[in-house]
């Protein structure tokens, strides 16, 4: 027979490394590239010091004249605060009571409820590398009373399950607090909630976050190149240009295009780019000149499998994340994700992964993981934009 002390034990010893493993190298290409490090968190913060430019005592003199003067380094202190990411388990005690005299049973309904975990986990710690920290989600674009469905810009970071809430102009509609997204339809770019729309809400322009998610997320690619955000880990980016990234836009594509951002994200920026991070409109425009060109379309396989096209040794991955016409030209080496620890179950005072949820009838186990992503050179960056 099984009990709630052996699925706890297999909770700990089994199932923890490999969700581990799935989380941390097969959510995103580029996620999967972003070194790890406990290094420069003390407490509940990461305070990092990096320089900025060169060290100016370096220089060419006579045989028997003075040294090069001695020229202090310039630095900067990044610091930002451990952010939390949750993920909760919760399995009813009926199913679990149903299982236990078979083994097969048991064991499929817990590799059912960790793959759940995962694929939930792989979704929102993508959408947050490329997101803008705050959990935002995108704008309602049409609506009609009484109607639960309606229409957004950006379909591609939400997702079915999915629970949300409404500002409108920064203040919360309660309507939608804690609404929840039942069915996604791509094709129309609606969104079906477990609430109807009214008169007060209809025509009004509404922004859509991830619930308990504002400003608690670590601050993503779109957060970093979005100019209205005029402070970065803790600094004024008007003050210093390291913290602003390029921007280019061309109302066409060329490779010619893509060859000068490299260019010149090497010269101006001194960004050693080894990686583009772009929409999947963006990665087949980029197909289609390799093609027309008679040029080879080399394919890349990353750890965890991924597997991409290439542009001069450069993989050019493609994200639901990224703006359809957009990339992000990417020196990947500036990236770290600070963390007090590695994914880890909460435990209560019992030592006890899987436990009951007092008052209700049901058993959960949280996975728990207290980090923050750091970009040291944000001006490493370059955001290039197709189109108009």
């Amino acid at each position: 027979m099984i009990s709630l002390t052996t699925a706890d034990n297999a909770l700990k010893s089994v199932y923890l490394e490999a969700i581990t493993n799935q989380l941390n190298k097969t959510t995103d290409a580029l996620y999967s590239k972003i070194e790890a490090t406990s290094e420069y968190v003390s407490g509940n913060a990461i305070k990092k010091l990096v320089t900025l430019g060169m060290n100016g005592g370096i220089g060419a003199g006579s045989e028997t004249g003075g040294l090069p003067a001695s020229v202090d380094s310039r630095y900067a202190l990044l610091t930002s605060t451990l952010k939390n990411i949750y993920g909760q388990v919760v399995i009813s005690d009926k199913a679990i009571r149903a299982s236990r005299d078979e083994v097969g049973a048991f064991i499929n309904l817990l590799n059912a409820e960790m793959e759940a975990l995962v694929d939930a986990g792989r979704f929102n710690l993508a959408r947050i590398l490329y997101g803008k920290g705050n959990g935002y989600l995108g704008y309602i674009t049409d609506s009609e009373e009484d109607s639960a469905v309606i229409k957004v810009n950006n379909v591609y970071n939400m997702a079915i399950g999915m629970r949300i809430r409404a500002l409108k102009n920064g203040t919360e509609q309660t309507r939608f607090s804690n609404a929840k997204i039942v069915d996604i339809n791509y094709s129309t770019k609606s969104i079906t909630l477990d609430v109807t729309m009214d008169s007060t809400n209809e025509d009004e322009p509404l922004d859509l976050y991830v619930y308990d998610a504002i400003n608690g997320e670590s601050i993503g690619f779109a957060g970093l190149c979005d100019s209205s955000i005029t402070s970065v880990y803790g600094i004024d980016r008007t003050t210093t240009s390291f913290l602003t990234p390029g921007y280019i836009q061309q109302a066409s594509f060329t490779i010619s295009t893509l060859n000068k951002a490299f260019d010149d994200a090497s010269i101006n920026q001194n960004a050693n780019i080894d990686m583009v991070t772009c929409g999947y409109t963006f990665r087949r425009n980029v197909q289609n000149i390799l093609k027309m060109q008679s040029l080879n379309t080399d394919l890349m396989v990353f750890d965890g499998g991924y597997k991409t096209i290439s542009f001069m040794g450069i993989p050019i991955n493609a994200s639901r994340f990224v703006p359809d016409s957009c990339a992000y030209l990417i020196d990947s080496t500036v990236w770290h994700l600070h963390e007090l620890c590695d994914w880890t179950w909460l435990t209560n005072n019992k030592g006890e992964v899987l436990h009951q949820k007092e008052g209700y009838p049901v058993h959960t186990a949280t996975l728990v993981k207290y980090c923050d992503l750091i970009c040291d050179r944000p001006e490493t960056i370059t955001m290039l934009k197709w189109g108009n």
